[in-house]
């Protein structure tokens, strides 16, 4: 009786599941939903997940080359401050130990430097003169942090790690170097350097919202950071960051900041100062877009599984050709390529065919994101160097010449503050549209990011490239009507010719980027040819 029984319910299981003595309609279908539905959404699932990992390597890859700018910027700062020091180190009040009036000429200088105080200490340690304090009042007997000392024993510059100023109690930092008298060294001339100074490097970046950037010392020791600078500044960074920093001059890796947040953080450490500028990417930034994506597939891929076995079961025999209709359509979906769905005259088959359509629409939108701008539409840094490097490899073969254009929008912060996120947004459309309406079919634009732009001229020369760095002077300088308010910017472009300026791609975007800056300097609303 008991095998009996079991044998009864073994029959009424297969009857049910449609594995009797020959398969029924409605098993066929639920099956064929549930093939064609699964598969799909395993696909799906795949792409995002990729998609996600691209995205993150893409954006690791970009914030590598923000940092390495970075710390090439602070080079340069730092080799601008060396270079005043020395030659007021050589000034004739100086040399004729007349200090009083050496203490005005410092002073003086002070208003044209990125420094906030000068110190004269003797081989003693003992200060002579600190612009912080009037020519002779009290000095502090100690003059400075044991570094400075080396410039008595090796006559070269020092840059001191961060450190405590004796006379503003709070932490300073210090390049010094030294002053030569009848063939010895007699004082060191010091520049003082405020940590508020190296944060405003930090501010002029314009990074994401939420990002967080550092800058630290040999030491491992916070010079400037963008959040909470005053609760940090002084102590030491993470561990981790400094220990990888000490093994390599860039990289990535994942670590908690000093607030307690994960972070994706990256790093390029200066070969000339020793110093490094990192920059923290929020984790959950990069998670909310994968966590949205996974919730829209899993809601996604239940009302299709769900959906597709209530029609399996009304629709019998038609809704099995529907569905075959839309095999052909879902592996298209699954190789990447634009699927498009014919009518199939039932209306359930055509909306699962329109959710593919849609699916294909956003894998297409999706891999159009990754090589453009969301903002302007123009092509992003990753785009614009895969093709400048195409050129330049054809420019080589074929003997031609190429220019490459980087634009600098001025002002751009003002506006921005004035009238908020929205306006500038809307500014930098306004002005890619007109960069993209100046140029050739054939030649590209693109943001790098912020307010800076680029173009490649291909089998152009330096007229050409002249003429067109003119022209869009006298454009982007024509005023911008958004949304009822009048505003102005300029530009300042840095033009590098190819082979004249460089021979490489990323040394003509360097190039050229050294050129935007020497434009800036001399006026802006101008153009300068990198030699």
């Amino acid at each position: 009786m008991a095998s009996s029984k079991k044998h009864k319910r073994f029959l009424s299981v297969k009857s049910l599941f449609g594995f009797g003595y020959a398969s029924t309609i409605r098993f066929n279908l639920l099956l064929l939903v549930v093939l064609c539905v699964l598969p799909g959404s395993l696909i799906s699932a795949f792409l995002i997940f990729d998609n996600y990992r691209l995205e993150k390597t893409r954006l690791t890859r970009d914030a590598i080359s923000t940092a390495r700018a970075m710390a090439a910027t602070l080079d340069k700062d730092l080799a601008s401050l060396e270079s005043s020091l020395r030659v007021l180190a050589t000034t004739r009040s100086l040399a004729s130990g007349d200090l009083a009036n050496f203490y005005l000429h410092a002073k003086e200088a002070l208003l044209f430097q990125n420094a906030n105080n000068y110190v004269l200490i003797d081989p003693s340690g003992r200060q002579h003169m600190n612009t912080l304090r009037p020519f002779g009042a009290p000095l502090p007997v100690v003059g400075g942090p044991p570094q400075l000392q080396r410039i008595f024993e090796t006559d070269a510059t020092v840059l001191t790690d961060v450190f405590i100023g004796a006379v503003t109690g709070q932490p300073v930092l210090a390049m010094g170097v030294p002053v030569r008298r009848d063939g010895k060294t007699v004082y060191s001339l010091s520049a003082g350097i405020f940590p508020e100074r190296m944060a405003a490097l930090l501010q002029r970046q314009r990074l994401p919202a939420g990002w967080i950037s550092v800058i630290f010392d040999g030491s491992g020791t916070l010079i400037a950071r963008s959040h909470e600078m005053q609760n940090f500044v002084g102590k030491k960074a993470v561990p981790m960051l400094v220990n990888a920093a000490r093994l390599a001059p860039e990289g990535s890796l994942e670590t908690v900041t000093l607030e307690g947040i994960p972070v994706i953080t990256v790093f390029s450490r200066s070969t000339v100062s020793n110093w490094t500028v990192a920059l923290g990417i929020p984790k959950a930034t990069l998670e909310a877009e994968l966590k949205k994506s996974l919730w829209f597939l899993i809601v996604a891929t239940t009302g299709l599984l769900l959906g597709g076995l209530w029609l399996a079961s009304r629709l019998g025999v038609r809704i099995v050709g529907a569905i075959n209709a839309l095999t052909g359509p879902a592996l298209a979906l699954g190789s990447g390529t634009e699927v498009s769905v014919p009518p199939l005259h039932l209306k359930e088959a055509d909306e699962v065919g329109q959710a593919l359509v849609s699916a294909s629409r956003l894998l297409h939108q999706t891999q159009r994101k990754a090589y453009h701008d969301a903002l302007t539409g123009l092509a992003n840094r990753g785009l614009f160097m895969e093709i400048l490097n195409q050129q330049v490899m054809l420019s080589e073969r074929g003997h031609l010449e190429l220019a490459v254009l980087f634009l600098d929008l001025d002002g751009f912060k003002s506006i921005n503050d004035t009238y908020g996120h929205a306006t500038g947004d809307e500014l930098l459309q306004a002005a890619a549209s007109r960069i993209k309406g100046t140029i050739r079919t054939t030649d590209l634009a693109a943001r790098l990011g912020g307010d800076e732009f680029v173009v490649l001229l291909v089998q152009s020369d330096v007229k050409k490239a002249e003429a067109l760095a003119s022209k869009l002077v006298e454009l982007i300088s024509a005023p911008y009507q958004l949304h009822q308010v009048n505003v102005r910017v300029s530009a300042s472009i840095g033009v590098a010719i190819y082979p004249g300026s460089a021979k490489s791609a990323s040394a003509l975007l360097t190039r050229a980027d050294e050129a935007m800056y020497r434009a800036k300097k001399s006026g802006k609303a101008c153009y300068v040819i990198a030699t």
